[in-house]
């Protein structure tokens, strides 16, 4: 097959702080991508990294004792590292921003958009807030009682500032960004629908004011000087959005890049207008191509309010794989979750999921080659391949053997299976992660429903009637651990190992019906332990 270019990225992480689940959702939502896009054959990056400079960065390190900002970075960065390792998000490339490759684009950039003139310097005044690395306009600053200002759109404290700075023409920009944001369908650059239509109608009905780029390198010392004048310090998001082109390599390269347009940026909604409004105007500024598109996630609350330290609610990702699994996890929030809304972290929900692993999924392979059950998985592969090659075959077989209402059972449980694999590559390009995992617990019902009905211990039945429902209930469930191998990268092959499924059979080609003929052979014997434990202590994939 043609191998397609793709290229997926997280937002990099402000390292002021250890990782939380926010960190983790938007890493689980681009590694799936990413694993699936590999696992369908395309030739496929996936980017993340940390954004290390910047006032925040600079305050904090002072306020931790550290004489270097870098020293500071340095001993947060292993941590965003280590939950990367913990979840098995499989990165191609970890972008930090104090890398001299990035600093060399970012200066490369400021030069191209300066020398087609949308760069010039001039006094800035406003209110600036520090927690946003962004001035706010007089219509959004509300004096509070105890005498501070506050930002009406993020509720962080700012301060007015008056200085000179260099600014980028982004007021040039909006008939251009009304028309990329106004594409829709199949062309639209902002995915999901609603977040497009949100930043559109502001834009259309908010004029863009020019965009101050730097600061006094007095103030920040901690950032990449301006080209050609050491007295100013490029602005953050001006550094920090050129990540996603230096994971990639040289910005002058970015133009015949196959990667490049065909890149996700993923994103929270707290920095969309930088990656929506910003970040194309740049590239449009230096005459270079735009990503694929920009994906927008809602967040996550827990206790159904927003996460703080002060409230006690903070959810720890670190801490939730111990609990409970790191593959239980990764399930359970993708199929909580829907990137258009906020998510509510429940422990209910990780508990409810690790006990449908054990009683559903864990349990219907247990059933199906547990040696007392006086049935042999080997033997239905066997046997049955011998006539049957795939879903048609099965249900002429059936009918011709064992005519009656069973057949109807077989047939529902088939035609979620097409539509499963049928919609599996749209929805993981549009997110939906959760409707294709609420499908595959539906045939884990459906399996476990047929095997309940069909009774394959009853002594009674014909040894032919027996294989082929094992068969049907094995081969299905075969299916399934390879297509989920994305989401559950190790507890997936945990069950394919289970049911002896050769490690080189486990690719795109093998999840269909009746193809892999080899596997099953030793599942019945009394040594195979269950494939997952009650006790998530003795989980072997934590």
């Amino acid at each position: 097959m043609s191998l397609l270019y793709r290229h997926i990225t997280t937002p990099i992480f402000y390292p002021n702080a250890s990782p939380h689940l926010g960190h983790l959702y938007s890493s689980l939502l681009a590694d799936v991508q990413f694993r699936w896009d590999k696992f369908k054959g395309r030739d496929s990056r996936f980017t993340t990294g940390t954004d290390e400079h910047g006032l925040k960065i600079q305050q904090a390190a002072l306020k931790n004792r550290f004489k270097d900002p870098l020293q500071f970075v340095d001993s947060l960065v292993p941590k965003f590292k280590h939950l990367d390792e913990k979840y098995a998000i499989a990165y191609s490339t970890f972008i930090r921003t104090t890398q001299q490759n990035h600093i060399d684009n970012v200066t490369r950039l400021w030069q191209l958009c300066q020398d087609k003139g949308y760069i010039y310097e001039d006094t800035h005044q406003g209110w600036y807030s520090v927690s946003d690395e962004t001035f706010y306009p007089e219509s959004k600053v509300a004096k509070q009682d105890n005498g501070k200002y506050l930002n009406t759109e993020t509720n962080n404290e700012v301060t007015y500032h008056k200085e000179m700075n260099y600014f980028f023409k982004l007021s040039a920009f909006q008939d251009q960004l009304i028309e990329l944001l106004s594409r829709t369908g199949g062309q639209a650059w902002v995915y999901p629908e609603s977040k497009r239509i949100q930043l559109l109608n502001e834009l259309k009905s908010t004029p863009l004011q020019d965009l101050s780029i730097s600061r006094p390198s007095e103030r920040l010392s901690w950032a990449i000087p301006v080209p050609k004048d050491s007295v100013q310090s490029v602005y953050v998001w001006f550094d920090a959005l050129t990540n996603y082109i230096s994971a990639l390599g040289p910005i002058d390269t970015v133009k015949t890049n196959p990667y490049w347009t065909q890149t996700t940026h993923i994103i929270g909604k707290d920095i969309m207008k930088f990656h929506c409004w910003y970040w194309p105007s740049f590239l449009i500024a230096a005459q270079l191509p735009l990503p694929r598109r920009v994906v927008i996630h809602d967040h996550w609350l827990s206790q159904g309010v927003k996460m703080s330290k002060s409230l006690g609610n903070v959810i720890d990702p670190m801490s939730l794989t111990q609990m409970y699994g790191r593959d239980i996890v990764r399930w359970a929030i993708l199929e909580n979750s829907q990137v258009e809304h906020d998510n509510n972290f429940k422990h209910d929900d990780v508990v409810k999921c690790r006990s449908m692993f054990v009683s559903k999924w864990g349990n219907l392979i247990n059933r199906c080659c547990n040696p007392k059950g006086k049935f042999d998985l080997g033997r239905a592969v066997t046997q049955t391949c011998q006539t049957i090659s795939n879903e048609k075959d099965f249900i002429q077989t059936w009918e011709s053997l064992y005519p009656g209402s069973d057949v109807n059972q077989i047939k529902t449980i088939f035609t979620q299976l097409s539509l499963l694999q049928e919609n599996m590559d749209t929805r993981i390009d549009e997110f939906k992660y959760s409707h294709i995992l609420k499908d595959m617990w539906q045939l884990i019902d459906q399996l476990n429903l047929f095997i309940q009905t069909m009774k394959p211990w009853d002594k009674s039945l014909p040894h032919e009637k027996q294989d082929m429902v094992i068969y049907l209930a094995m081969d299905i469930c075969r299916i399934l651990s390879i297509l989920s191998q994305p989401f559950i990268p190790q507890l997936s092959n945990i069950f394919l190992d289970r049911i002896d499924v050769l490690p080189e059979r486990r690719t795109v080609e093998d999840a269909k019906f009746g193809v892999d003929k080899t596997y099953g052979m030793k599942a019945n014997d009394p040594s195979k332990s269950v494939p997952i434990q009650r006790d998530v202590a003795s989980y072997e994939y934590q």
